[in-house]
């Protein structure tokens, strides 16, 4: 092995930054503020370019979705099982209704949109699952609004995310 190559080895045996460092280990974590940063941003892009969309975008039969506003006395008087299970519903719910979003819109102009959607929303799904306090979600997640167009969906997926989902991880997350 010449003398680059050795350097090459040395360096990542020393894990000097910025240079030749294995992967993270495991899954990546809600924790980490930057991972629900790159959600928020994906669920705003989605929001902002469908906001004119028009109608190709209106969905023949309304979708149910959780309500994204917040009631911060309501929140702080919740337990921490209690918010899990609020999130991890609204969640599931939220995954449904871009599911449903996506069988019931056609579009070739709005598919590229909804199939990111939903793979953000159960990626997102997935690694809530995997938080310390995680709950299961209620064996009917709550929905209690209805949505008739695909900018109202990602614009709920949206404040979801940058409401509750957000609150929930300042809680759960160690400081």
């Amino acid at each position: 092995m010449g003398a680059p190559g050795l350097c090459a080895l040395l360096l990542l045996l020393l894990g000097v930054p910025g240079r030749l460092q294995p992967p993270p280990e495991g899954p990546p974590s809600l924790c980490d503020p930057r991972v629900m940063e790159r959600f928020i941003l994906e669920a705003r892009e989605a929001e902002r370019g469908a906001a004119g969309c028009g109608p190709h975008c209106d969905l023949p039969e309304p979708v149910a979705v959780p309500d994204p506003g917040v009631n911060f006395n309501l929140w702080r008087s919740l337990d921490a099982a209690s918010r899990a299970r609020e999130v991890s519903g609204g969640q599931a719910a939220l995954v449904a209704a871009v599911l449903r979003a996506r069988e019931l819109l056609r579009d070739p102009r709005v598919t590229p949109t909804l199939e990111r959607a939903y793979g953000s929303a159960r990626s997102l799904a997935r690694l809530l699952r995997g938080l310390p306090a995680a709950a299961p979600p209620p064996a009917a997640p709550p929905a209690p609004l209805r949505v008739r167009t695909l900018p109202r969906l990602l614009g709920v997926l949206s404040r979801f995310l940058r409401g509750k989902v957000r609150l929930h991880l300042a809680d759960t997350c160690p400081r």
